[in-house]
C-alpha cells in the first residue's frame, strides 16, 4: 500500500491509501487475533449449511446472485456482495493450481470417488468469507478496506497458493492419489468440450447460456473499457436500484443516456480501487494465473428491432430508461438462445421484444413484481412451451396458433401498458385449457390419494418398529413376521389415524387387539396347554383379520401365504403334546430364520392401495417388493431396451426437485415431456404430470432409481424467464467486480 501511494499523483487518493495505512497499523494486532476465530466459524457454517440456500450479503462468487433475490438485499448488502464476490475472485486466480491438486486429493481422503470442491473446508471462499466478515465489522471507512482488500487479496491468495501446496503434499505422502474431476456438459460441449464439474463456479450454472457483456463498448484486455468506448451501465447497484424502483423519475431530463458517457456515476468511495484492481488482474493474467477473458460476440437482434432499441435509448430521459431498455435487451437474448425452447417459439419471442421494450421505459414494475401480467404472459408461454419435446408432439400445433395470434397483437405499438398484457394472459390461458374443472378434480383426486399414502405409511413404519420391539414378536417365522410388520401395520395405522381424527374418548383399537392375539397364538408351546381358548378364538381372529385388511383395500389373495402359514402353526399347536415345541416349527425354523433381516426393509417400502394407485398413477419399484406380495410390473424395461433419448441437462448428485420442473419420463415404452406438479409434504413422495393430465407419482427412492437409469431426464430446473433475469444479474455482477463501473449512482 506504501508503494502504491508513492505512485499517486493525486493527493487526494494518496492521502485515502495513508489513511488505510494508518488504520491498518491501528487495527493490525486485533485483526491477527480475531481472524483465526471468524476461520473457525467460517469453517463451522460452511458444514453445517451444506447445500441450504445463502442467505444474502452470505459469500457469493460471480454465478451465485440471483435477479430475485437482489430486490431483498439492502444497498449496504449490495455492496458486501460485489465487495465479497471480488475477493474471491483475486485470491481464487492467485492460488487456483494450488487448490485444484490439493481439492483433488483431499476428495480422495474424504472417501469420494470424484472431485467435490464445495467439501473443501479451506477453499478460497471460506477463507475470503471469514477476512470479509472480520474487516466489515472493524470501525473503520469503507475506503480503507476497500485499499487493504485491494492489495491483500492477491497476499492471501499466494499464501493460500503455498499452503494448498504444503498440504498437497502432506496428502500425497500419506498414499492419497487425486480423485478425477467429474465434466458436466456446457453449451460448449457441442463444440467437443466439457469443462470439470468443480471448475464450473466462473461459469453459468444456469440452463441458458450467458450474456458475456452488454454489447455497448469493445472490451480490452482486464475487461476495461477501450479507449473511447462508453462505461457499462450494468451493474449490481444500478439494477437492485431499478428493482427498487429508485430511479422512476429520479432523474432529470438532461441526464439523458447520450450523456452517460461522459457522466461521473462512480461512487466515490471506491472510484480509487478501480484502475489498481484491474491492474491486478491483467498483472495475474500476465503471470499466467488468470484465465483469459474470452468474451463471444452477442448475436445481433432482427434489424425493426435493434432500430427500435436505439431510438428508445436516444430518447431515455432517465437512468432507470435506460436500465429498462438494456435489461430486456439481455433477458431476450437469454430466451432467443436459450435450446430447451423450440425454435419457432424463440423467433416469436425476438420478433416480440419491441413490446416489452416499450412496456419496460413506461413500467418498471416489470422486473420487481412477479406478478405482473407482462412478465407472468412471458412465464406463462416460455413454460407451457416446455411441455413440448419437439414440434411434432401432439398439441404443439394448437400451441403454435395461440402464440401467433399474441404475436401479431404484440406488434400492435398501442399494446405497451399492463392491462394490455393482461388481456393476453387470459385468452392465452383461456386457449390451452389447462385448468379445465376435470384437471382440477383429477389433481385433487391424486393429490388426496397420495396424501393419505403418505400419512398412513409413516405411521406404518413407526408401528412395525413398535411390533418388532414387542417380547411376544415372532422373530423366527418370515412370513408371519413380514406380513405383520407390512401389510397389518398399514391396518393398525389407518386405525390410529382415524382415531386421531376421532373425538376424544372414542375407542379404535380393535385391530391393535387383534395384533396381542394373533401373536399369542403363534406361542405352540402356551397354545398347546389352551387349546380351548385357541378354538374360540381362532374365527374371531381371522375374521379380523380379514376386516382390517378389507379396510385399507388390501387384497386378500396376496395375503392367502400368512393365512396358510398361520392355520399350519394352529393345527401343529392342536395336536401338540404339552410343554414340547412343535415339530413344524422346528421343520422351518431354520429356512425362515434366513430372511428375518429382510423384514425391516420390506415394511419401510411404500405401499398404496389399488384404488389409490389408480388414481395417482402410481409407478412400483420393481427391483424390490414395495409389499409382501406386492411387486412391481415385471415387464419393465431395462435401461438398454429404451429407445434413444438426447442427452439433456443433468443434476448433481443430490440435488433437490422442485415444484414445475420439466422432465423427460420414460414410461410403456415410450418418452412423455412431464412436470412436476406435487411434492408430499414429508418429501417421500413426486407426481408428474404430462400431456392430457396424466398422472405418474413414485417415492423419492423410485425417482432416484430412474435418475440413475437414465429414465428420467431433468429438461429445466428453473423457470425460463427467471433463469434470464439470473442471467442479467449476473452480468451485472461481473460488470460490478471487473470495474466496468463501480456500484452506486
Amino acid at each position: 500500500m506504501y508503494e502504491r501511494s508513492i505512485g499517486v499523483h493525486d493527493p487526494a487518493e494518496r492521502q485515502q491509501i495513508q489513511n488505510a495505512i494508518a488504520a491498518l497499523n491501528k487495527n493490525r494486532t486485533l485483526i491477527g487475533d480475531e481472524f483465526p476465530k471468524h476461520l473457525k466459524k467460517a469453517i463451522d457454517d460452511d458444514a453445517a449449511a451444506g447445500s441450504s440456500v445463502k442467505a444474502p450479503g452470505a459469500g457469493r462468487s460471480l454465478s451465485s446472485v440471483s435477479f430475485d433475490e437482489l430486490e431483498l438485499m439492502g444497498d449496504n448488502e449490495v455492496q458486501q456482495a460485489v465487495e465479497s464476490a471480488r475477493l474471491q475472485q483475486l485470491i481464487k486466480l492467485a492460488c487456483e493450481s494450488g487448490l485444484a491438486v490439493f481439492s483433488a486429493r483431499l476428495s480422495t481422503a474424504q472417501g469420494f470417488l470424484v472431485v467435490k470442491a464445495d467439501s473443501n473446508p479451506m477453499r478460497p471462499d471460506v477463507m475470503a468469507q471469514a477476512l470479509l466478515n472480520l474487516l466489515q465489522a472493524l470501525p473503520v471507512t469503507a475506503q480503507a478496506r476497500a485499499c487493504w482488500l485491494l492489495d491483500g487479496a492477491r497476499i492471501m491468495g499466494e499464501e493460500l497458493q503455498a499452503l494448498y501446496v504444503s498440504l498437497s503434499d502432506f496428502l500425497a505422502g500419506l498414499g492419497m492419489p487425486p480423485a478425477p474431476y467429474g465434466v458436466i456438459s456446457t453449451p460448449d460441449a457441442k463444440h467437443g468440450r466439457v469443462l470439470p464439474r468443480e471448475r464450473m463456479d466462473a461459469f453459468p450454472m444456469q440452463n441458458s447460456p450467458e450474456p458475456v457483456s452488454s454489447g455497448h463498448a469493445p472490451l480490452s484486455r482486464g475487461g476495461q473499457p477501450a479507449p473511447g468506448g462508453r462505461k457499462q451501465l450494468l451493474t449490481l447497484d444500478h439494477l437492485h436500484h431499478l428493482l427498487m424502483g429508485d430511479y422512476d423519475n429520479s432523474i432529470d431530463e438532461s441526464s439523458s443516456f447520450s450523456d452517460f458517457g461522459s457522466e461521473e456515476i462512480v461512487h466515490h468511495e471506491f472510484s480509487h480501487t478501480v484502475p489498481a484492481a484491474l491492474d491486478v488482474l491483467t498483472e495475474l493474467e500476465e503471470k499466467g494465473l488468470a484465465p483469459s477473458t474470452v468474451k463471444a460476440s452477442r448475436p445481433e437482434p432482427p434489424r425493426p428491432v435493434a432500430q427500435l432499441r436505439a431510438r428508445l435509448r436516444t430518447g431515455a430521459k432517465t437512468l432507470g430508461q435506460s436500465l429498462a431498455i438494456e435489461v430486456v435487451g439481455l433477458m431476450i437474448e437469454q430466451l432467443v438462445n436459450d435450446e430447451r425452447l423450440l425454435m419457432p417459439v424463440r423467433r416469436i419471442i425476438a420478433n416480440a421484444e419491441p413490446a416489452f421494450l416499450r412496456l419496460a421505459v413506461t413500467d418498471s414494475r416489470f422486473f420487481s413484481d412477479k406478478g405482473h401480467p407482462a412478465r407472468r404472459l412471458l412465464d406463462t408461454i416460455t413454460n407451457t412451451s416446455l411441455a413440448y419435446s419437439s414440434e411434432s408432439a401432439a398439441g404443439f400445433p394448437e400451441f403454435m396458433q395461440s402464440l401467433e395470434e399474441i404475436a401479431v397483437r404484440l406488434k400492435d405499438e398501442q399494446v405497451s401498458e399492463a392491462e394490455h398484457f393482461t388481456e393476453l394472459l387470459h385468452d392465452f390461458e383461456r386457449k390451452q385449457n389447462r385448468n379445465t374443472p376435470l384437471q382440477r378434480q383429477t389433481q385433487r383426486r391424486a393429490v388426496q390419494a397420495l396424501l393419505q399414502a403418505e400419512q398412513r405409511n409413516l405411521m406404518a413404519s413407526k408401528i412395525a418398529a413398535e411390533i418388532r420391539a414387542r417380547p411376544d414378536f415372532a422373530e423366527g417365522n418370515r412370513t408371519i413376521s413380514a406380513f405383520l410388520t407390512g401389510p397389518w401395520a398399514q391396518v393398525m395405522a389407518r386405525e390410529r389415524l382415524l382415531g386421531q381424527q376421532s373425538a376424544p374418548g372414542s375407542t379404535g383399537s380393535t385391530y391393535s387387539l387383534t395384533l396381542g392375539d394373533v401373536l399369542w397364538s403363534l406361542d405352540t408351546q402356551k397354545t398347546a396347554k389352551h387349546r380351548h381358548r385357541l378354538l374360540k378364538m381362532i374365527p374371531d381372529m381371522l375374521q379380523s383379520v380379514r376386516d382390517g385388511l378389507a379396510s385399507i383395500d388390501f387384497p386378500i389373495a396376496q395375503s392367502q401365504s400368512f393365512f396358510d402359514e398361520l392355520m399350519a402353526i394352529h393345527q401343529t399347536a392342536l395336536k401338540a403334546v404339552p410343554d414340547q415345541p412343535a415339530a413344524a416349527s422346528k421343520s422351518t425354523h431354520k429356512l425362515e430364520k434366513m430372511f428375518v433381516a429382510d423384514d425391516a426393509s420390506d415394511a419401510e417400502q411404500v405401499w398404496l392401495a389399488p384404488s389409490e394407485v389408480q388414481h395417482s398413477g402410481f409407478m412400483e419399484d420393481w427391483d424390490t417388493p414395495s409389499m409382501p406380495g406386492v411387486r412391481g410390473d415385471p415387464a419393465q424395461p431395462q435401461a438398454d431396451a429404451m429407445p434413444a433419448k438426447p442427452a439433456s441437462p443433468a443434476l448433481a448428485s443430490g440435488s433437490e426437485f422442485n415444484l414445475g420442473d420439466w422432465v423427460d419420463l420414460f414410461v410403456d415404452m415410450q418418452w412423455l415431456r412431464a412436470q412436476l406438479t406435487w411434492i408430499s409434504p414429508h418429501d417421500t413422495m413426486y407426481m408428474f404430470t404430462s400431456e392430457g393430465g396424466r398422472k405418474h407419482s413414485m417415492t423419492s427412492r423410485v425417482l432416484h432409481h430412474l435418475l440413475k437409469l437414465d429414465m428420467v431426464k431433468i429438461i429445466s430446473q428453473k423457470g425460463v424467464v427467471d433463469g434470464a433475469l439470473d442471467s442479467v444479474a449476473r452480468t451485472a455482477m461481473r460488470n460490478s467486480v471487473h470495474g466496468e463501473n463501480q456500484p452506486g449512482a
